[in-house]
């Protein structure tokens, strides 16, 4: 009793030290990924940015660069990581399947498709709202119905039918991107589109930042609060509807959540996979399986991860930048390579 009492007591203390951990690198990360570059800036001018934007010992060069490129990508990139990584935590329990994430059930590739649509057909607006992400959200949403409709009819409902249909759309959509991309009269559009395809952050502004932090962050916010329900989903149905918890219409309304986060990931940073694979497989590692515990590590190591992916890509060769998404699939696609070997050994 006396060993179980000091164990319960060093759990908390654990978690405490994890989070303070966690904290401590989510804020030095804009001291480091800030003055990273082609033009390099040092600590102290992105210390006092922080503190003062307006400092008069800035040089203007910097201060311009911070204001209006770093800053702003920087903060892309820990709201496209943090919600990529929550949304393939919220997805592997959705579907009871550690496999599942946007990326690989063709959410990402759908929305890649309805953003691409508009794009090449040069329509800007549709009933007075940016056509664009009304693509995005559109292919997201049809990639969505039309897997989990494949794994219904035609897997039986077996988990693993789910990847093997995202995996399909995802092919299919892939594979009429490049098609349209193929077809393109303009040189500088196909090669705008190809570059935003495999994930990058070198649009960032404040602008979309903000459009982006209205979508996903009360999508966040949703899933936090829902974490008890999250772990009834990994029990199953039945357990859950022992318990009073019908879980049915609850799915529904979390997948639709994921997609409409996904795609506006998509939009705003093109297609960057592995992170709601990889992600919340490592913060298990770290916290357990409870998604009380686990929701808040996921979204503090996406946000980490892509932040740093970020400056490899910014500086893996001289004068350019890596796409994002090619540093985060080299980085991701062994972990699974890992988890497919797993689950067919185990």
């Amino acid at each position: 009793m006396a060993g179980r009492s000091t164990d319960m007591m060093k759990q908390p203390m654990q978690n405490i030290l994890l989070y303070a951990v966690l904290a401590a690198i989510l804020l030095l990360l804009p001291l480091t990924a800030m003055t990273r570059g082609v033009i390099p800036i040092e600590l102290g001018e992105v210390v006092r940015f922080l503190l003062n934007p307006s400092d008069p010992q800035i040089p203007p060069i910097h201060a311009d660069v911070l204001e209006y490129m770093r800053a702003p990508r920087f903060l892309l990139a820990l709201l496209a990581g943090s919600t990529l990584a929550v949304v393939g935590a919220v997805m592997q329990a959705l579907l009871r399947n550690p496999l599942a994430d946007p990326y690989f059930l063709g959410i990402s590739s759908g929305a890649a498709l309805g953003a691409v649509l508009m794009m090449s057909a040069n329509i800007s607006m549709i009933a007075g709202l940016s056509a664009v992400p009304l693509g995005a959200f559109a292919g997201a949403g049809a990639a969505t119905v039309l897997v989990l409709w494949l794994t219904r009819y035609y897997g039986r409902g077996k988990s693993f039918m789910i990847l093997i249909a995202g995996m399909g759309i995802h092919a299919v959509c892939s594979a009429v991107v490049s098609l349209i991309i193929s077809l393109a009269p303009n040189s500088r559009t196909v090669s705008n589109i190809s570059y935003w395809l495999l994930g990058s952050l070198e649009k960032a502004s404040w602008e979309k930042d903000l459009y982006l932090a209205i979508v996903v962050l009360p999508i966040l916010l949703f899933f936090f609060l829902q974490t008890r329900v999250l772990n009834l989903m990994l029990l199953g149905d039945d357990t859950a509807r022992t318990l009073g918890y019908r879980l049915e219409e609850r799915r529904q309304t979390f997948i639709f959540l994921c997609a409409a986060a996904a795609a506006m990931i998509v939009y705003n940073a093109g297609i960057i996979g592995f992170v709601g694979l990889a992600v919340p497989h490592i913060a298990r590692l770290l916290v357990g399986g409870s998604y009380t515990r686990l929701l808040p590590v996921c979204a503090a190591l996406g946000a980490g991860f892509l932040a740093w992916a970020d400056v490899f890509s910014r500086i893996a060769v001289e004068n350019g930048e890596v796409p994002i998404g090619i540093v985060v699939s080299l980085l991701g696609s062994p972990i699974f390579l890992h988890l497919l070997l797993k689950r067919k050994h185990g």
